[in-house]
């Protein structure tokens, strides 16, 4: 009776267009109201004050507000230009161009939605003037912003490792080789593209001193990755105070080095990233209550035994749990999917074989798919109001890329190495 209600009140709030924070907020109302579990309305206030009330969380807000400030800094069309020194000439180059940018920007921002709108707007037209389908610039655009989910100052592994009590530093760490790899394997897909529809290459190389000068410029805002996995690795500081050293270093490099940063930008820049909390903390508040009603309704439980008792091997138990976040993640967001699916589906992964960090890394991956996947993917959204076009002319050309990201999710999951070498080689 209260799961039934719990789940079904949910399910009909978020079909007709309820936010998820109040979904799972007037869902966990109804069901310790009316649902029998005789718990007083002060018990849902307290639940939901002490699912904010985690001080690693104070490293989202710190990451997102470095990550404005980098936005606001020139910082983009640097390390496009260093891209385009790199990969220009090649067939297609501004597609790989573009993940190359997205992968970096990727490591700062440390949001897919942040990262996709700021190389989008560059990459976009630039692509578009130089002869690329303006659909394919915004499909490549859309996948290649999903990097910024697995980056080291990625805001959706920071909710994992609050959510299910793991290292945040070492899933910052394990990120690296897999968001390396998926970045390659998204190159190889726009080459192979490229070369199929013969699109356009940089004919003109650039001089050595115009490669030294661009490279150079853009080294400060490289530097910041490296910068706060350093302290982080070198037990200098937690991730909460790296997203603190994180902030100190942009307002310098943005104000100091680049002087592309005003003073007058802070505000706006701190009221980005506070805006972009609030919804995080929001539903991450309003999902303590609904997630504790469900594991007391032993529904983590039953659903791990449910796929236990179908006796197949790891193999399968693991796909099968793929397909669920999968499916989840054609409707929800990454947070709130994270959020009410982390505590049913990651006991029965680990139980299956994958390591804590392996299991982040690719529970993260997976919902991330549905970034560049509709009805609701965000980042297909961000392109197609910066490219002007509709979404079906975008998905037409992200079928690649959905393929692409099929393959590696499933390279993370069957090779533990990708995701484990880096955090046993620093002891995290």
């Amino acid at each position: 009776m209260t799961v039934a209600l719990l789940i079904g009140s949910f399910s009909m709030l978020l079909l007709i267009g309820v936010p998820i924070a109040w979904c799972m907020g007037v869902a966990s109302l109804l069901a310790i109201t009316l649902g029998g579990l005789g718990l007083p309305q002060a018990w849902f206030a307290q639940q939901t004050l002490r699912g904010a009330d985690a001080i690693t969380l104070a490293a989202i807000p710190l990451f997102l507000f470095a990550g404005e400030l980098m936005n606001r800094g020139g910082l983009t069309a640097r390390i496009m230009r260093v891209a385009e020194h790199i990969f220009g000439r090649i067939r297609g180059g501004l597609g790989l161009v573009n993940v190359a940018t997205a992968l970096v920007y990727g490591g700062i921002s440390g949001s897919a939605t942040a990262d996709t709108g700021a190389v989008g707007s560059i990459m976009i037209p630039a692509m578009a003037e130089r002869g690329y389908p303006k659909a394919f610039a915004a499909a490549v655009t859309a996948a290649s912003g999903t990097l910024g989910i697995i980056g080291p100052q990625s805001v959706i592994l920071i909710l994992y490792g609050v959510l299910t009590n793991t290292s945040i530093g070492g899933l910052l760490v394990a990120a690296l080789i897999p968001g390396a790899f998926i970045a390659v394997t998204f190159m190889l897909t726009s080459y192979i593209v490229a070369r199929r529809h013969n699109f356009p290459r940089n004919e003109t190389p650039a001089a050595a001193g115009t490669i030294a000068r661009d490279a150079l410029g853009a080294l400060p805002a490289l530097l910041m990755p490296v910068l706060v996995l350093g302290s982080i690795i070198g037990g200098i500081a937690t991730a909460t105070e790296a997203s603190a050293i994180a902030v100190v270093y942009a307002f310098l490099v943005g104000t100091l080095v680049y002087r592309e940063l005003p003073l007058a930008a802070l505000y706006p820049a701190a009221a980005a990233a506070v805006a972009t909390t609030g919804v995080i903390m929001m539903i991450m508040a309003l999902a303590t209550p609904f997630g504790w009603i469900l594991t007391v309704e032993q529904v983590p439980t039953a659903a791990a035994n449910w796929i236990t008792g179908l006796e197949t091997s790891h193999a399968v138990t693991i796909a099968l749990v793929l397909v669920l976040l999968k499916l989840v993640g054609f409707w929800l967001d990454l947070g709130p999917a994270l959020i009410i699916l982390a505590p049913i589906l990651v006991p029965i992964a680990l139980s299956a074989g994958l390591s804590p960090y392996q299991t982040g890394v690719v529970f993260t991956m997976t919902l991330g798919i549905g970034l560049f996947t509709p009805p609701i993917g965000t980042n297909i959204f961000v392109v197609c109001n910066v490219a002007k076009i509709d979404m079906w002319s975008v998905s037409v050309w992200l079928v690649p890329y959905w393929i692409a990201s099929v393959v590696c999710v499933i390279a993370l999951a069957a090779f533990p190495g990708l995701t484990e070498w880096l955090p046993r080689l620093f002891g995290l």
